[in-house]
């Protein structure tokens, strides 16, 4: 009887410490939706997912400077095409604390005194990185992600992450955007690979890490994170609730090619459609380090200061 009492006693810790757990819901409103420009808000198009990262001010604790961070093809007028031009502006779709939603225009510049698009120095990597604040975003419903949390070679050393650490990403579902209101969905999965060398994806070779999840067009640009729970240490387990970073931004996936097949969607009226390729449930996520880069470049420093 007590060997089961004890065995009792672990299966109920054991439901607690690895059980399913809320995802915050300030990660929620710390992301947005990225619209193109169509001319007339009825003719705004999604594009895809950013999220909203903070840096705090280094004398004034309850000060700091707001970006919103995307993948860099979410910008461009040809996201297959990336040596394209970005759009001239885009448009943000925001939650207001009062209800529903409001689309706020981004000029989009890449050089001059007028800047508002920061990338990396390295082209290959695709993330771009924009400043936001004024007055009227007091009215909004919305959070952001400390610096602090963006993963470092050290975090994943430190917090022995690796092939099987849980994640999460929450983006766009183009299905269902939300009528009133922008509403993120989150998928959940598993790193598949940490590579230490560059990998090919769309024909260039970029460092990303894999995971096993399923991403679809309008994720690109989503904050992915490690979920790190309480057998995060192998051989032991750490009591508390469970530590979250950013691992990086959602950039696509991989397909599996096979050849083109004509099929017939039962909510057509005997209509063929072609289709050729298949999600092969791998997804891209370029690494939190690069957007550390940019928010802490020579640049972003400067106007900052």
């Amino acid at each position: 009887m007590r060997v089961i009492v004890k065995l009792l006693i672990f299966a109920m810790l054991a439901a607690r410490l690895f059980g399913a757990t809320k995802v915050p819901e300030d990660i929620k409103k710390s992301v947005v939706f990225i619209y193109k420009d169509g001319g007339t808000p009825s003719q705004y198009m999604p594009e895809g997912t950013g999220f909203i990262v903070s840096i705090p001010h280094p004398v004034e604790k309850d000060k700091g400077w707001l970006y919103l961070v995307t993948a860099k093809h979410v910008l461009r007028t040809n996201a297959n095409d990336l040596s394209s031009p970005l759009y001239s502006r885009v448009f943000v779709r925001l939650n207001k604390k009062s209800g529903g939603s409001e689309m706020i225009p981004l000029p989009l510049v890449t050089s001059g005194p007028a800047q508002t698009v920061f990338l990396h120095s390295d082209e290959s990597v695709d993330i771009a990185v924009i400043p936001i604040g004024g007055e009227e975003l007091n009215s909004l419903d919305l959070a952001a992600l400390p610096e602090s949390w963006l993963a470092s070679s050290d975090d994943i050393a430190s917090n022995h992450i690796g092939v099987g650490t849980d994640v999460f990403f929450e983006g766009m579902f183009t299905p269902y955007l939300g009528q009133q209101k922008s509403y993120p969905i989150v998928r959940f999965g598993r790193v598949a690979m940490l590579p230490n060398e560059k990998i090919n994806f769309m024909g260039m070779e970029i460092e990303a890490y894999l995971l096993e999840t399923l991403a679809f067009g309008g994720n690109s640009g989503s904050p992915v994170f490690f979920y790190l729970g309480s057998d995060r240490e192998p051989g032991s387990m750490i009591l508390g609730p469970p530590t979250i970073k950013i691992a990086g931004v959602m950039e696509g996936y991989f397909n599996d090619v096979t050849p083109i097949t004509m099929v017939q969607p039962a909510s057509s009226n005997n209509q063929m459609i072609p289709v050729s390729t298949q999600n092969a449930g791998i997804a891209v996520v370029i690494p939190a380090q690069k957007v550390r880069d940019i928010l802490n470049s020579a640049v972003l420093v400067g106007k900052r200061h």
